[in-house]
């Protein structure tokens, strides 16, 4: 018999509840607290935080996967990456948050159907990850730094646990999203001490 550890499918989502409270409770409170500067802001801070931590490891912390506890937010199939496979996903992720947030405050609706199980890291990863993580972050911040994008779209692109979301709401999840992922990267090393 195996001890190996089942994970959801890719894709599966959150647990029902969670979804409920994450779209019509905590996602909306979180969004009231945030202005288009200072989620640019937390952006920024939580990439730093992310970047302190990576710094010191070794190849062996870097880049082997170590399962964790589900963090709230997180889908389980998602428990059971290295660090480098986080920055990975952030890097995945956060270019398309740019792209939905620059088609909608230019009053487009992208053409893309968001699909989490799309989002999902290869384990393949390498410690090339580090200088593409901090040059995208790098991208990130000039671009929604640029005053062009300080304003909030009418127009909404649907998100698969928060449903329709405007620029200025994606820009606060991606900032959130940050966070979140750097706890992971923490709980992560915690394997370490």
């Amino acid at each position: 018999m195996s001890d190996a550890v089942q994970l959801d499918q890719t894709g599966a989502g959150l647990p029902a509840y969670e979804t409920f409270f994450l779209r019509y409770v905590s996602f909306p409170r979180y969004v009231r607290t945030m202005t288009w500067h200072s989620a640019v802001e937390l952006f920024h801070e939580e990439g730093q935080k992310i970047n302190a931590l990576i710094h010191p490891l070794s190849d062996l912390q870097l880049l082997s996967p170590i399962l964790i506890d589900r963090l709230r937010g997180m889908e389980d199939s998602s428990r059971n990456w290295s660090p480098a496979m986080t920055m990975e996903h952030l890097i995945i992720t956060g270019k398309d948050f740019k792209d939905v947030i620059i088609h909608l405050n230019e009053g487009k609706i992208p053409e893309r159907n968001v699909n989490i199980a799309n989002y999902k890291p290869s384990p393949e990863i390498g410690r090339e990850v580090i200088g593409r993580f901090k040059g995208f972050q790098d991208e990130f911040i000039t671009i929604m730094s640029d005053e062009r994008y300080h304003r909030s779209s009418d127009i909404k692109l649907g998100h698969p646990w928060l449903g329709p979301l405007n620029s200025f709401q994606w820009l606060s999840l991606a900032a959130g999203h940050q966070y979140l992922h750097r706890t992971q990267i923490k709980k992560i090393l915690s394997n370490y001490n």
